[in-house]
């Protein structure tokens, strides 16, 4: 009969493996106002020019804008996955998931005047035929983070379609890609197709809400 002790020793180890994995909430609560929100954009930054799969923090994160979403997170301690499965765990889509983790977690808003902050979550709809259908039906299928809001244009940080790369918002022209000067206003999301012109192809027009993960409220034990 094989012996118990090392199917014991490997479930502790395991244990002591999946707890490194995210540090402890006292941690998150020692930093400083607005440090962690400021560590959350420079590490969505960071990975600017790169493909998946991502790694952080001892897991391993699919190569879509959801993994990129979640390494980055948990690289400063948020566990967005395990929340996103909790929060919806018969959801297929992992940005519906995480707009879920946020409204249970945190707060969800956006169109009302608010600005994100710095490490907010930034949520779209339709950005692809995601059932294809040849609609344009498709709710929550893109999400980035918020890098930085200056004089009314979101840069946001996201997997593009070739690797992760930064985009803009500015909601209050959302139908606008520049302004006169060239200035970018919203980034192009989803590429346009003849045979449904004038679809919404902008990030404002695509545009769903904002989320924040508030780590006050993030169950203990997934610190664990």
């Amino acid at each position: 009969m094989r012996s118990a002790r090392p199917l014991a020793l490997l479930a502790v180890l395991a244990s002591l493996g999946s707890g490194c994995a995210t540090p402890a909430r006292s941690g998150l609560r020692r930093l400083a106002p607005g440090e962690l929100e400021d560590r959350l954009a420079s590490r969505a930054a960071s990975y600017v020019g790169e493909k998946g799969p991502f790694r952080s923090a001892g897991e391993r994160f699919a190569d879509d804008c959801s993994g990129f979403t979640a390494a980055v997170y948990a690289a400063e301690g948020i566990p967005l996955r395990q929340l996103s499965a909790r929060a919806a765990p018969r959801e297929t889509s992992g940005v519906a998931a995480a707009y879920q983790a946020a409204r249970s977690y945190g707060v969800v808003f956006g169109g009302g005047g608010e600005w994100p902050r710095p490490g907010d979550l930034v949520f779209f709809h339709d950005t692809y035929d995601r059932n294809r259908n040849g609609a344009v039906d498709d709710a929550f299928t893109h999400l980035g983070v918020v890098e930085r809001v200056d004089a009314g244009t979101v840069t946001f940080v996201h997997r593009g379609g070739h690797a992760v790369a930064r985009g803009v918002l500015t909601l209050d022209r959302a139908d606008q890609p520049s302004d006169g000067d060239g200035r970018p206003l919203n980034s192009t999301l989803r590429a346009p197709r003849p045979r449904l012109a004038g679809e919404p192809v902008l990030a404002g027009q695509l545009f769903q809400g904002f989320g924040r993960i508030e780590p006050a409220r993030i169950p203990e034990d997934l610190f664990h």
